[in-house]
């Protein structure tokens, strides 16, 4: 039996159900389970679970997979489905206690992806004799003839028994297409056992055989040299490691944390790190090959023996993020480990999808959380006061884009953006005049920058100010950005202002086009249609925004123009013109 209970000493909390619903249980799985259920101890644990994993909700359908199991321990057909949505929401070291477990069950210890993990879970443990016993007889399909030998060949090296390293990895070689593997893991293991010189020669036979050098054993082999006290021949080995790869932002990361004294971020050249690197690439394939299931795996199996890789949560969250599954994206993101110079990046990258998700309150709770660890951190002060706008909150915008504008001594070509979105929270908050001015600022030091010439281009023509200018810029705006809708409103807005409806007709239809979905595009598109006669036309359009997401104080307006139309002609904005409409 399964006794699934030894899984509730795991501190996992229980995960939130409330976007779950339970539908009917299919009469296909009663045929499977021989018990009645006339307590629903069974099904609806299943119900919710089967709900959970089509919903990408993967901690929620383990919890509940396992409650079923429990109600239910003979069933293989919802282990495996515990052990599958445990690997992949990412509780490892609980799908590892439960491949035990099935493996102690004769009908179910069959699966390879079970077997690697119980074998996995004995080699994190350094239980080494273990690890060969459940290793030994290799997998029948997948990467297993790759994944076996590897792992025994270190087992014996963490034993510093040379002979079986060489008798497992003569295994692998038989295959020639893998040499390089072997060479390469040959010279982690005998760097492992100390043996510096014969390291150093395998390590220089790896290099032999890519005349760019490879990324890890270029890493391993300089911290070897540092270790054994040879500074300086590591530091000029890394600078012509950097050269020959292109200035690689990875191999400069590594370089100076070598130089400081610091261990690789992967350490490559030890048991659990070694196996760590070869999921990592495995999963790095299957990512790249789109196969995103498989990759998640197997980035899962690479965390469980080696958390603290940030490298490895960053790609489990793109890869969540493109599959759309944003509760696992965020997830992956936040288990970057709080040490790793990369966390500031990663907790971003999950404000960024929180943001474009409308999660606006999870978004301003990690940046306010960030803020409070870091108050002038910049990334963040802007992060927040994007998020304020996003929100619609443009006055308590403003003293955030203040504090990181404070930070700038001499604004450069990259600082446009703030000055161009602190003057969007001032135009919102009726301050033009501090507006105008940071959108100077903006086109100043990024000339021709198309939201800034169509921002402020806009707003005069709106204010009936500098009209020929205004309309220059907008044209130019349009030129660098021609598939742009907003643009093509502002465009065709200017057309209208200026009493040129014929244009402002053909422009803003251009802008529909482009941006079919946006209300206040339909509703200028309307006030055009209604000018040139094309009332019923004009009416569609209003309409079609009202039943989009227009905000809220212009609704009345739009609604009265359906019910009265427009009752009277603007007059053409003109420079002498300084009304504001």
């Amino acid at each position: 039996m399964l006794v699934l209970l030894a899984l509730g000493g795991c501190s996992v909390p229980k995960p939130d159900v409330s976007e779950v619903s339970v539908g009917p249980v299919p009469a296909s799985l009663h045929s499977e389970f021989s018990h009645l259920d006339t307590e629903a101890s069974f099904f609806g644990p299943f119900v919710v679970a089967t709900q959970a994993q089509q919903n990408s909700k993967n901690l929620v359908s383990a919890h509940y997979y396992l409650q079923a199991l429990d109600a239910d321990p003979s069933s293989k057909f919802v282990a495996d489905r515990a052990f599958f949505q445990l690997l992949v929401s990412g509780r490892v070291e609980d799908a590892a206690v439960l491949a035990a477990k099935m493996q102690d069950n004769t009908k179910a210890g069959s699966d390879d992806l079970i077997r690697l993990m119980h074998a996995l879970e004995a080699f994190k443990r350094q239980d080494w004799a273990a690890a060969r016993a459940r290793l030994d007889g290799g997998f029948s399909r997948g990467f297993g003839f790759i994944i076996s030998p590897l792992l025994t060949a270190w087992s014996h090296g963490a034993e510093n028994d040379l002979e079986g390293v060489q008798r497992a990895l003569d295994k692998l070689a038989e295959n020639k297409r893998l040499q390089p593997l072997v060479d390469e893991h040959l010279a982690y293991i005998l760097d492992y056992m100390g043996q510096n010189a014969e390291a150093a020669e395998q390590y220089d036979v790896v290099f032999a055989q890519n005349s760019q050098g490879a990324l890890h054993p270029s890493i391993a082999y300089a911290h070897m040299l540092v270790r054994t006290g040879r500074q300086q021949a590591a530091d000029a080995f890394l600078k012509k490691q950097v050269e020959t790869h292109g200035n690689n932002g990875i191999l400069r990361r590594e370089s100076r944390r070598i130089n400081r004294g610091e261990l690789p971020t992967q350490q490559v050249a030890t048991p659990l790190g070694a196996a760590g690197l070869v999921f990592y690439r495995l999963a790095t394939e299957f990512a790249r090959s789109s196969s995103p299931e498989a990759a998640i795996i197997y980035f899962r199996i690479a965390s469980y023996l080696t958390p603290d890789v940030a490298d490895i949560y960053f790609m489990l969250g793109e890869l969540f993020s493109d599959t759309a599954n944003l509760e696992g994206a965020v997830a992956a993101l936040g288990a970057v480990p709080k040490t790793s110079a990369l966390k500031p990046q990663a907790e971003m990258r999950q404000i960024e999808l929180l943001r474009a998700s409308a999660k606006l309150d999870q978004a301003e709770e990690l940046l306010r959380a960030g803020l409070a660890g870091k108050p002038e951190d910049k990334t963040f002060l802007v992060g927040l006061a994007d998020l304020l706008q996003q929100r619609q909150m443009f006055a308590e915008s403003i003293p955030f884009y203040n504090r990181a504008i404070m930070q700038i001594r001499k604004p450069v070509r990259r600082d446009w953006y703030l000055y161009f979105a602190r003057a969007i929270s001032y135009e919102r908050t009726g301050n033009w005049p501090e507006a105008e001015k940071n959108l100077k600022i903006a086109l100043s030091v990024n000339p021709g920058e198309p939201n800034t010439l169509n921002y402020l281009g806009y707003s005069w023509i709106d204010r009936g100010e500098n009209i020929k200018e205004a309309k220059g810029m907008i044209e130019q705006a349009v030129k660098a950005r021609p598939n742009d809708g907003a643009i093509q409103d502002s465009l065709g807005w200017v057309y209208y202002l200026t009493g040129d409806f014929n244009r402002a007709v053909t422009t803003l239809e251009r802008a529909v086009r482009l941006e079919p979905d946006d209300a206040t595009i339909n509703d200028h598109l309307g006030d055009a249609y209604w000018q040139v006669g094309r009332k019923l036309e004009a009416r569609f359009q209003w309409q079609h925004a009202l039943d989009s997401d227009i905000a809220e104080k212009e609704q009345k307006a739009v609604r009265l123009k359906m019910e009265s139309g427009l009752l009277k002609t603007p007059a053409p904005k003109t420079d002498s013109a300084k009304s504001v409409s």
